[in-house]
């Protein structure tokens, strides 16, 4: 729940404190819901300006948690674009892109 705060304040630092905090505590079976924290960490840390370090948390969602979940496909979608604004034709941006693709063909 604070993750989730203190992203919508916007106080990025706290909120990536909150997500290692929760990714800590989950257990191995939470499938889901440890996408969705990796996510709003990636989102976190793309606010703060780590487009690299957030894509790199980005990839760490497995395929099957991106494609089998809706709310986590959209978290993703929501991630990409908004790297995309940030870091507009970078390699961060082009691995990303990759990255995704492959998401497609596992699907």
């Amino acid at each position: 729940m604070a993750l989730s705060g203190y992203l919508a304040l916007g106080d990025h630092p706290t909120a990536e404190y909150h997500a290692h905090r929760c990714l800590s505590a989950l257990r191995p079976h939470m499938i889901r819901s440890r996408a969705i924290t990796t996510t709003r960490l990636a989102h976190a840390q793309l606010a703060q300006g780590d487009a690299d370090a957030a894509t790199a948390t980005a990839t760490e969602v497995s395929a099957e948690a991106a494609t089998r979940h809706a709310r986590v496909s959209r978290m993703l979608e929501e991630f990409g674009a908004a790297l995309r604004a940030i870091a507009p034709g970078s390699t961060t941006v082009r691995t990303w892109t990759e990255h995704t693709a492959t998401w497609r063909l596992t699907a």
